[in-house]
């Protein structure tokens, strides 16, 4: 009688560990399809990244720490001097301006000629405008140098980041279509100037 109540508690016990083994089990496969997803997802937002100007990842907190440790760290050099916890950050939006004029411009300053010449000290200034930027200065001889002094630069750039789905292109007997083709995320960038790079971090909950 005694031994068939220890073989039914170890029975019972059996059960439970099995039942909780399989939870367990449950629970990883899920998570690890879910994070096959995630980094699926990331690595294909990396490849896309020079077509689209736009890179969307989904971080762990680790990740977002080596981000900031290998990929940014005069950002994390911001965040420190500020005393903002990495483990505080929710989101990063990070953009990279690239703006390069090489249009010849020409300004006359044949009017200090003279002025050299007699060795009389003479200022001029000047400006170099164009649609995204302006310099500002002037040319200065001080009666024995000549030098040219820029005092004021400004740029200007409007860019906008628009992220949207449109269907995934497939061949349907051998056409290319994105009729009934899978939903998936794009982004477009717009700049008035130059060209912007932006990468939107997202912390995994």
């Amino acid at each position: 009688m005694q031994l068939s109540l220890i073989l039914q508690s170890l029975k019972t016990i059996l059960i439970g560990i099995g039942i909780t083994g399989a939870v367990w089990f449950y629970k990883d496969y899920k998570y690890q399809v879910s994070e096959n997803k995630r980094q699926t997802e990331n690595v294909t937002q990396l490849r896309k990244s020079d077509s689209l100007r736009f890179t969307s990842q989904i971080l762990t907190s680790n990740e977002i720490k080596q981000y900031l440790d290998y990929q940014n760290k005069d950002l994390k050099n911001k965040l420190e001097k500020d005393n903002i916890k990495l483990g505080r950050i929710e989101s990063i939006v990070s953009s990279n301006y690239h703006y390069r004029d090489t249009v010849k411009r020409e300004t006359d300053v044949s009017g200090l000629i003279s002025a050299i010449k007699n060795s009389i000290p003479k200022s001029q200034d000047w400006i170099d405008t164009t649609k995204c930027q302006t310099t500002k200065g002037h040319v200065l001889f001080d009666g024995s140098k000549l030098k040219v002094v820029i005092d004021d630069r400004e740029f200007n750039n409007k860019s906008d980041a628009v992220a949207y789905w449109e269907r995934r292109q497939w061949k349907f007997l051998g056409i290319k279509t994105r009729l009934f083709g899978k939903k998936e995320f794009t982004a477009k960038t717009y700049d008035n100037c130059g060209e912007t790079r932006t990468m939107k971090i997202e912390k995994k909950e």
